[in-house]
């Protein structure tokens, strides 16, 4: 057991699912709290659970794993954006390509992951992800016997479990950012400028960022919007400021109005149509779509001091000897949940009576269809 004092472990890192600000941070303190206070040994390993499930080599400069020591330096890794351990969200290797679910597809992974697991000579591991990493790895490390802990990471900050994620605060900011060079071209031109974040299926990341940006309209898949209520509020807001320019902040999943969902087979983004509409309407409108700028960028001090916080707990967890946990947030304090209620559930939806909601609409944005908010 890792817990057993004075028994020597190697533990393995990894970085699944999409990129984001802060995942060196969280590799960093692992390894370096890891081998400090327990003396372990510890191995990143490459390129997610690729760097697992596939014909893995161990040694040389293409090798699957990174062997850290403590005179590692981490210095400049700190500093960078994404993940220096590299990442995917889907698994690469050609075997598993026709496996039609994750169920099905960690049941054919289990051989190949068991023996490169004991390959590695690895104890224990711990990965940063989101749902869909933490249940494969939980239920490949479960059958493997050994332990797993996980730190969640997602831009989107709607892992189930935790009341943030790793990277979410460093991409408010980077779409903040974007917002006040994008405002000065719609005050210039006199347009409304519909500017698409991401979130297919929750709207924090709209949200947050559009009441920080100042935006007149924010558009999220938790509440419907009609097309009629987003020229009422741009039309009141020429009455009222005599002002010719607008923001609109979209998340990528709002979809079309009445909650209409965008068509698999639509040549346009949910930024295009509602441009589209304000332009038939007479309100001279631009498209705009921030793409991965937004989880590009290097990670602001918060997502930095997150990501340690949570990376020390999951050591301090595995330690104790603790499996299919993930090292949270709540009450604004790291705290332990039970993989259970993280792996295979919904996605953490926007809150429609949280403070970010409530701020929305008491400072006037038109975020949707919803019954003011006391």
């Amino acid at each position: 057991m890792l817990g057993k004092k004075n028994i020597k472990k190697k533990i393995g890192i990894l970085t699944g699912g999409g990129d984001c600000p802060g995942l060196n941070m969280a590799i960093k303190t692992v390894a370096q709290y890891a081998m400090n206070k327990y003396g372990w040994e510890v191995v990143g390993v490459k390129n997610a659970i690729n760097g697992i499930v596939s014909d893995v080599k161990l040694s040389g400069e293409d090798s699957d794993i990174i062997e850290f020591s403590p005179s590692f330096s981490f210095s400049e890794y700190v500093r960078q954006g994404g993940t220096f351990l590299g990442s995917f969200k889907k698994i690469k290797t050609k075997r598993y390509r026709n496996v039609q679910n994750d169920e099905d597809l960690v049941s054919v992974m289990l051989p190949t992951f068991k023996k490169n697991i004991k390959e590695f000579n690895i104890d224990g591991l711990i990965a940063t992800g989101g749902d869909g990493t933490m249940f494969m790895l939980n239920y490949l490390c479960e059958k493997s016997k050994i332990p797993f802990v996980g730190i969640p990471k997602t831009i989107d900050n709607d892992t189930p479990g935790t009341e943030i994620s790793i990277g979410f605060s460093s991409a408010v900011d980077a779409i903040v950012n974007a917002m006040d060079s994008i405002f000065w071209t719609a005050k210039g031109h006199r347009r409304a400028i519909v500017t698409q974040v991401m979130g297919r299926d929750t709207g924090h990341l709209a949200m947050h960022s559009g009441v920080a940006s100042c935006a007149d309209i924010i558009l999220v898949p938790e509440i419907p919007y009609t097309l009629s209520g987003i020229i009422k509020k741009i039309k009141d807001i020429k009455a009222k400021e005599k002002r010719d320019y607008f923001i609109i902040v979209v998340a990528e999943g709002a979809g079309l109005e009445k909650g209409k969902p965008l068509p698999k087979s639509a040549d346009y983004t949910v930024a295009e149509y509602i441009a589209k509409a304000l332009d038939k309407a007479g309100i001279e409108a631009r498209a705009d779509n921030l793409g991965y700028i937004q989880r590009g960028g290097l990670p602001n001090g918060y997502d930095r001091m997150l990501a340690a916080e949570l990376a020390i707990l999951a050591v301090d967890l595995m330690a104790d000897g603790q499996s299919a946990v993930m090292a949270g947030m709540k009450d604004g304090k790291p705290a332990k949940v039970p993989l259970k209620n993280v792996c295979k559930k919904e996605t953490r939806g926007l809150n429609l009576s949280s403070p970010i909601v409530k701020t929305a609409i008491k400072s006037g944005i038109y975020i949707g269809d919803v019954k003011k908010v006391k």
